[in-house]
């Protein structure tokens, strides 16, 4: 796939019609005072979200003040900023779940206190990772702080759910790393997308630029191929499939199958080794999962 030079590349990637509802119910909320909270996996953008309505609500950096419980110190610094500060305020919380108890039973003081305080005006904007979600929606003073601020709340979907917006997501981080390595990468092969489309991003999109900015830096020409990617790129990543009950063995089967032959980089010979069978039944069962893409 080539890439056109020069063209208008926007940096919020929205081409779906469910992630541009989001965005949109984003903006608007953004033009309240009433606290957004956003939950995602790692790597699906939060914190740009976040940074993009600060631009739309022109939020200097002289009026944030965040919270991230991931750090040890802080707190009542930060807690006494909001007390004391007479202007406006940005809120950021992140990590809520690493906090104290005793730091929430504070925060939601705060909270109670100022929510109803027409004199001062408050964005608060909370960053929420799907890992906390277990916590946050069983019964204790975390939870409870979070009923209390969950009625705006937007979840942003990972890599996976969004394999229509690839291309996009593609372009804008390859044009992103020939500028910062000095190449002039300008296609892919069509197989690449391929091989993106079945790969588990365990970090989404920061795993997939990260993916490309390596790449493009292994890379002495101007086209990336598929076949030429280091093998460590596809270990470990290749599969979601869990041992769980309720699935099949059809299922487990073809998705190793697809593991393998993605590892392989579609050499049929290695992958049948790999599985321990004749490269004439790989053949058949390639044929039967359909999987003839990534032969």
């Amino acid at each position: 796939m080539s890439l056109k030079k020069g063209s208008d590349q926007k940096e919020w990637i929205t081409n779906g019609s469910d992630i541009e509802k989001i965005k949109n119910q984003w903006l608007e909320i953004s033009n309240s005072t009433l606290p957004i909270l956003i939950v995602g996996e790692r790597g699906v953008g939060k914190s740009f979200w976040i940074q993009k309505s600060f631009e739309k609500r022109n939020i200097s950096p002289s009026s944030m003040i965040t919270f991230d419980f991931s750090f040890l110190r802080g707190f009542e610094e930060n807690l006494e900023k909001t007390k004391t500060t007479k202007q406006n305020l940005t809120i950021v919380l992140d990590w809520i779940t690493k906090a104290k108890k005793e730091e929430i039973v504070l925060l939601q003081q705060w909270w109670k206190s100022e929510k109803y305080n027409e004199k001062s005006k408050i964005f608060l904007y909370w960053e929420i990772h799907s890992e906390e979600m277990e916590i946050l929606t069983q019964k204790n003073i975390y939870s409870d702080f979070y009923d209390q601020l969950k009625s705006f709340r937007f979840e942003l979907p990972n890599l996976k759910k969004r394999t229509s917006e690839l291309p996009l997501f593609v372009h804008t981080f390859l044009e992103e790393a020939n500028q910062s390595l000095g190449k002039k990468i300008t296609s892919l092969d069509e197989d690449f997308y391929i091989f993106l489309k079945n790969k588990i991003f365990n970090r989404n999109y920061t795993e997939l630029k990260d993916l490309l900015f390596a790449l493009v830096g292994f890379s002495s020409g101007k086209q990336l191929h598929w076949k030429q990617i280091p093998s460590h790129f596809f270990e470990n990543s290749l599969s979601e499939l869990n041992i769980q009950p309720g699935i099949s063995l059809d299922q487990y089967e073809k998705e190793i199958i697809k593991a393998n032959l993605i590892y392989t980089k579609g050499n049929r010979e290695k992958a049948a080794k790999l599985l321990g069978i004749s490269e004439r039944n790989l053949y058949r069962k390639i044929h039967e999962f359909h999987l003839e893409d990534l032969s």
